[in-house]
């Protein structure tokens, strides 16, 4: 697999961990190396010459990246479960097989965020999908006089060859044609988004009977049928999707600038052709100055999403 410099460097900056140690792989031990991680290990690394781990947790408790750790037989359900549930969040989470032939899920931070944030996203995605992974970092901070614990690092050059180690779409779960390519395309997440993440989830925890004085909304997590919508739509209904997703998020109490962002991304990954831009911003902006509430469940384009277990359908069986 080649690669330029260029693409080292991205690779780099990416998998950013502590500067002053990684962990190696050398003659059948797990070493940990307290030196100055160069982009010569990465090189190696890719090369095929050092099996290379980095150590996320840096020395003030911030880390620049989030991996999910999956092993065993149910890993690629998991996985599959945990992706859909980090989109409905507008994360978009990159899917590695790892050597063990289980998988890692990655998400990248444009700066470092308090690795306590991103933990607490990590266990909400986890805990919202009912299944179990090793998350990294595994601590909140550094141990006194400790590193933390690494975690290898895609792309291993002895490892491509066979399949593994690669990067692979979430939903066909075939490895990219060209692997730098994808990296190259790989978002980051702005802390601000984490911070966002993090109060909702604690909000939703300190209130979870929360309900709006409209009593057609519904606060938490996302209600089934706008899980089914976030899945994409067909061409003839995405206009009314879009709208009645832009009061799903209002009212799971997403900011709008939040909402804008997962619908922007909903409809650039999920709708062939997208609506766009234009059509995206002006459904958010009318549902969030406008006293809009209802999810349209009498819609006949939205019935089709509509499902038994939806906690308004139930309380609206009860009522009547």
């Amino acid at each position: 697999m080649k690669w330029t410099l260029v693409d080292l460097e991205r690779f780099a900056a990416l998998f950013r961990g502590r500067p002053d140690a990684f962990g190696v792989l050398q003659a059948g031990r797990i070493c940990a190396v307290r030196r100055r991680l160069t982009l010569a290990q990465y090189r190696l690394h890719l090369e095929g010459k050092l099996r290379l781990g980095v150590y996320p947790l840096l020395h003030d408790g911030h880390t620049h990246f989030l991996a999910l750790d999956f092993d065993g037989p149910q890993a690629e359900g998991a996985e599959d479960v945990v992706v859909e549930r980090a989109s409905q969040y507008g994360l978009a989470l990159c899917r590695e097989i790892s050597k063990s032939r289980g998988g890692h899920l990655w998400l990248f931070f444009a700066e470092s965020v308090p690795a306590r944030d991103a933990r607490a996203v990590a266990l909400t995605l986890l805990a919202k999908a009912g299944v179990k992974a090793e998350i990294f970092p595994k601590q909140d901070v550094v141990p006194a006089n400790g590193l933390g614990n690494f975690i290898w690092l895609p792309l291993s050059g002895e490892s491509v060859p066979l399949g593994k180690t690669v990067f692979v779409d979430p939903e066909s779960h075939q490895p990219y044609a060209d692997q730098w390519d994808y990296i190259d395309r790989i978002p980051t997440v702005h802390p601000r988004e984490i911070a966002a993440l993090v109060r909702q989830a604690r909000a939703s925890r300190a209130h979870p009977e929360a309900r709006d004085r409209d009593a057609r909304a519904y606060h938490g997590d996302l209600l089934p049928c706008a899980q089914a919508m976030m899945r994409g739509v067909g061409e003839g209904c995405r206009d009314v999707v879009a709208f009645r997703l832009a009061i799903h998020l209002k009212a799971s109490g997403l900011s709008r600038e939040r909402a804008e962002q997962i619908l922007r991304r909903w409809d650039a990954r999920r709708n062939r052709p997208p609506l766009g831009l234009p059509i995206i911003r002006e459904k958010v902006r009318s549902v969030y100055e406008r006293n809009y509430t209802s999810y349209g469940c009498e819609d006949p384009l939205i019935l089709p999403f509509c499902r038994e277990d939806c906690p308004v359908r139930r309380r609206r069986a009860g009522a009547g």
